[in-house]
C-alpha cells in the first residue's frame, strides 16, 4: 500500500455518503467533501467555508453549505456519464495527502456500447485558500464519440433539507468567466463565487448560459477514437467576512490567474496553481509529519490524520477554531467544543505554535460572552459555553429531535457540562508552557486564566458540614450520568484552573506589574478574593478511595449497578441506544474517558500506582467501539504507561481508522477530528512517550512489537526538535 495515499480500488453505492467524508479536499478556508462531478441523488455534496454560519429551525445556527463548485455533467452520443448506469470496466479514486490533490480514473462503456475512459483531479489550494480547480480529461477508447460538458456552480444544494443560500445576481465577464452572487438567508454573510472552464482544443465550442440557480459553460465538440479532451475549472471564492467587496475581489483575483497563462512562461494553469499548493503541502508536512517504520496500516492512517487536521484549522484567521467535524460534514452543525483544545490544539502547539497562538486567540476574543454567561448563571469570572460559534454565546440547541421517533428531546449540556471552562484554561497554560510564549500570556492568556479562575472559585459550594468544596448537579466528560455530584474530572480540572490562575497572577506581578495591577482592578481581585480562591484550592472534593486509590467517577457512582457487558457481545450501536439514557445512568457503564482522562491530561499529577488502579477499573467499563470516538486513541497514552501496549495499540488503531472504515457508521456526518488530533496525541505521548519537565524534552518508548521505528518532529522554546527512535536490534 501507499503511505501516502488513501485509495478506492472499487464503486460502492452504499459507501457513497462515508467516502465523500472521507476524501474531503480542504485548505482551512474551505472544505469540499468528495462527491462526485456528475451529480447523485443520494449524495450529500458540500462546501463549508469557515465561519459562514446561519440560522436552522431548531438549535441555534450552522455552517452553511455554499452552492456546489464541483458540478460537471458530461453526455457521451447524448448518454449521461453516471456509474449507475453502463458498464464500469475500471475504477480508481485516490487521495494524495502529500499533495491535497484527489484523483478518480474511471474507464466506462455507455449503456450504448461506447468506451471512454476519464480521468478528474481536484484540489484546494493551500498556497492561495481562496482557489479551487478541476481538471477533467476524457479519452475516447474504441471510436470517435460527440461530446457534451456543462460546468457549473450549482445553488440547489443545502444541508440536508435545509437551504441557506440564495442567489442575488449573476453574470459574465465575456465569454471567460462567471460569476455568482449569492448570500445566506437570515445572517446576510454574501458569498462571490467565479467560474472558468477551459479547454486548449479549438474545434469544441464554447458557450456561456447566465441562471440564477446554476449558471454554466456549455462545450461540445467531436471527439476522436484514441484522443483526450482535457478541460480545467479554476473557481474562486470570497465571502463579505473577507473584507472588501467579495465581487471586485473575486472578479479581479480570477481575471489575474487567467492572465498569468498568457503573460508568463508556459505550462496549463492547472500545473502552474498546483505547483504552488504543493509546495505549501510541502512545507507542512516538512513540520508536521510522522515516520512510522514496520507498519503500513499505522503509517498511513496517522498521516490521514495529520492531513485532517490541517484542512480543518482556519489558518490566520482569529474569528473561528476547529469544529467537531472540520469542514467535512454537517455533524454538530460546524459548532467548536472542548474537542479542539484537548484533543487537537496539542498538535498545533507542538508543531505550529502560531496556528496554536490563533486558535487560542478565538477563544480569548470570546472572552465577553463568556463572561455574559458567568453573570447570567449568577456566577463571576467567565463560563464558556459548551458550544460555540462566532459571538461566544451559547450555541447548544436547548432540543433536539429523536431521528427515529420524532420525540422532541432536552439538551442539558449547555447548562450544566462545564468543563469546557477549564479545558480552554488549560490550553493557554499548555500553549505557555511548551513554546515560552510569555507576551502572549501577559496580553491574553493570563486574562483567560483569572477570568476562568474566579469561575471555578464562584460555581464552587462548601458543604455546610465537612466545609470540602463541591461542584454538584453537573455533566462531566461521560455523558451518560446527568446531574451528578464531584464529577472527578471536573472537580480537579476546576481546582487546577484556580490554581493556574493564582500562579498566572503572581507571575504578571513579578514581570508585568503594570498588567497584573490592571487586571487585579477590573476583575476586582482583592485580598478576599484571592484568599477564598486558595481556600477552594485546599479543600476541594475529589472523590477518592485512599485504600484503593480509585477516583471515583462522581459521588456514587461505585454504588451503581455493574452492567453484565456478555449480555451485549453482538451488539452493533452503543449501549445507550440499548438501554436508553436511564438505563446507562443507573449502570457502571461509561460513554468516554472521564477519570481516565484526568489522569491523562493532568499527568504528572498522579503516581504510576493510581494510574494502573483506576486504568484497570474504568478500562473494562467503557464502551470503547460505540461510545464516544474521542476515547480509544487518549487511552492509548495510558495504556502506555501502565505497560498494556496490546490494549494500547488496538485503541490506537480504532481511533486511527474510524472514518477510513467508517468503524462508528456515522462517517458520514463528517470527519472525526478530535479523533484525529487524539491519534497524533497517542503517537507522540503515548508509544514516544514525549514528556516536557523542568529539564526539557524526553521521551520514554513503549511501542508495538511490529515498530522499528518512529520519527517526528516538533518546536519547544521556539527551538525545533527531531526525534527519531530505533528499536534496537534483539
Amino acid at each position: 500500500m501507499s503511505l501516502w495515499q488513501i485509495r478506492e480500488d472499487a464503486f460502492d453505492p452504499k459507501k457513497l455518503n462515508s467516502q465523500e467524508t472521507v476524501f474531503t479536499i480542504g485548505n482551512g478556508y474551505f472544505g469540499t467533501r468528495g462527491a462526485f462531478e456528475e451529480g447523485y441523488s443520494e449524495a450529500e455534496p458540500a462546501t463549508l467555508i469557515e465561519g459562514v454560519f446561519d440560522n436552522i429551525p431548531i438549535g441555534k445556527e450552522e455552517l452553511a453549505n455554499a452552492p456546489d463548485w464541483l458540478s460537471i455533467k458530461l453526455f457521451v452520443n447524448g448518454e449521461r456519464f453516471r456509474l449507475d448506469r453502463g458498464k464500469i470496466l475500471a475504477y480508481e479514486r485516490i487521495l494524495d495527502m502529500q499533495t491535497g490533490v484527489l484523483t478518480r480514473t474511471v474507464r466506462w462503456e455507455s449503456p450504448t456500447g461506447i468506451a471512454i475512459k476519464l480521468k478528474i483531479e481536484r484540489f484546494a489550494s493551500l498556497a492561495d485558500p481562496h482557489i479551487a480547480l478541476i481538471r477533467y480529461a476524457v479519452t475516447s477508447e474504441g471510436q470517435d464519440a460527440n461530446l457534451e460538458l456543462w460546468a457549473t456552480l450549482n445553488t440547489a444544494v443545502g444541508n440536508y433539507e435545509v437551504l441557506h443560500f440564495e442567489p442575488v445576481d449573476q453574470s459574465h465577464v465575456g465569454d471567460t468567466l462567471h460569476w455568482l452572487q449569492t448570500e445566506t438567508r437570515h445572517s446576510k454573510v454574501q458569498l462571490v463565487q467565479t467560474m472558468s472552464f477551459a479547454t486548449q482544443r479549438q474545434d469544441f465550442h464554447k458557450a456561456i448560459l447566465d441562471s440564477d440557480i446554476a449558471p454554466s459553460f456549455h462545450l461540445k465538440g467531436r471527439l476522436a477514437a484514441g484522443d483526450t479532451l482535457t478541460t480545467e475549472k479554476l473557481v474562486v471564492m470570497y465571502t463579505s467576512r473577507d473584507g472588501g467587496e467579495p465581487r471586485a475581489t473575486a472578479i479581479e483575483r480570477h481575471l489575474a490567474l487567467l492572465n498569468e497563462v498568457t503573460s508568463e512562461e508556459a505550462g496549463s494553469l492547472y500545473d502552474r496553481l498546483l505547483a504552488r499548493s504543493v509546495e505549501a503541502w510541502q512545507d507542512y508536512w516538512r513540520a508536521s509529519d510522522i515516520i512510522i517504520e514496520g507498519d503500513d496500516e499505522a503509517q498511513c492512517a496517522v498521516r490521514y490524520s495529520i492531513y485532517q487536521l490541517r484542512i480543518s484549522a482556519p489558518v490566520g484567521d482569529k474569528r473561528y477554531s476547529i469544529a467537531a467535524k472540520g469542514l467535512t460534514g454537517f455533524g454538530y452543525h460546524g459548532h467548536i467544543f472542548h474537542d479542539t483544545e484537548i484533543f487537537m490544539l496539542p498538535f498545533f502547539i507542538y508543531t505550529h505554535p502560531q496556528v496554536a497562538r490563533d486558535l487560542l486567540l478565538y477563544r480569548y476574543n470570546l472572552l465577553p460572552g463568556a463572561r455574559a454567561k458567568a453573570a447570567s448563571n449568577g456566577y463571576e469570572g467567565a463560563q464558556y459555553p459548551w458550544e460555540s460559534t462566532l459571538d461566544g454565546n451559547e450555541a447548544t440547541p436547548e432540543a433536539i429531535i429523536h431521528p427515529e421517533s420524532g420525540e422532541i428531546i432536552p439538551v442539558l449540556n449547555g447548562h450544566i457540562e462545564l468543563h469546557i471552562t477549564s479545558s480552554i484554561a488549560y490550553a493557554f497554560w499548555r500553549y505557555w508552557h511548551v513554546t515560552g510564549d510569555d507576551e502572549f500570556m501577559r496580553d491574553y492568556g493570563a486574562e483567560v486564566l483569572l477570568n476562568t479562575a474566579a469561575f471555578w472559585a464562584s460555581r464552587a459550594e462548601q458543604h455546610p458540614e465537612h466545609n470540602d468544596y463541591e461542584i454538584n448537579g453537573v455533566i462531566g466528560p461521560d455523558e451518560w450520568h446527568e446531574h451528578v455530584n464531584n464529577n472527578a474530572f471536573t472537580n480537579a480540572m476546576g481546582r487546577w484552573n484556580i490554581q493556574a490562575g493564582l500562579d498566572a497572577l503572581a507571575w504578571i506581578k513579578k514581570t508585568a506589574p503594570r498588567k497584573g495591577q490592571e487586571l487585579t482592578q477590573r476583575l476586582r481581585l482583592d485580598e478576599q478574593h484571592l484568599q477564598h480562591w486558595q481556600d477552594v484550592v485546599a479543600r476541594m472534593r475529589i472523590p477518592r478511595d485512599t485504600q484503593t486509590g480509585l477516583l471515583e467517577q462522581f459521588d456514587g457512582f461505585f454504588k451503581l449497578e455493574p452492567l453484565d457487558q456478555s449480555k451485549y457481545k453482538d451488539r452493533t450501536t452503543s449501549y445507550q441506544a440499548i438501554l436508553g439514557m436511564q438505563g446507562v445512568q443507573g449502570h457502571q457503564i461509561i460513554k468516554q474517558a472521564d477519570v481516565l482522562m484526568l489522569l491523562t491530561v493532568l499527568n504528572s499529577h498522579f503516581d504510576l500506582a493510581t494510574k494502573r488502579a483506576n486504568w484497570d477499573y474504568y478500562y473494562p467499563i467503557t464502551d470503547h467501539n460505540y461510545g464516544s470516538s474521542l476515547t480509544p486513541a487518549l487511552h492509548t497514552i495510558l495504556a502506555c504507561e501502565v505497560g498494556d501496549i496490546e490494549a494500547a495499540y488496538q485503541l490506537f488503531m480504532k481511533g486511527a481508522l474510524v472514518d477510513l472504515q467508517n468503524l462508528r457508521g456515522n462517517s458520514p456526518e463528517g470527519i472525526h477530528d478530535a479523533c484525529a488530533g487524539a491519534v497524533w496525541q497517542a503517537v507522540v505521548f503515548g508509544f514516544a512517550g514525549l514528556r516536557l519537565d523542568e529539564d526539557g524534552p524526553s521521551t520514554h518508548p513503549s511501542w508495538p512489537d511490529n515498530w522499528t521505528r518512529l520519527a517526528f518532529n516538533f518546536f519547544h522554546a521556539g527551538k525545533p526538535i527531531s526525534i527519531d527512535l530505533h528499536r534496537p536490534a534483539s
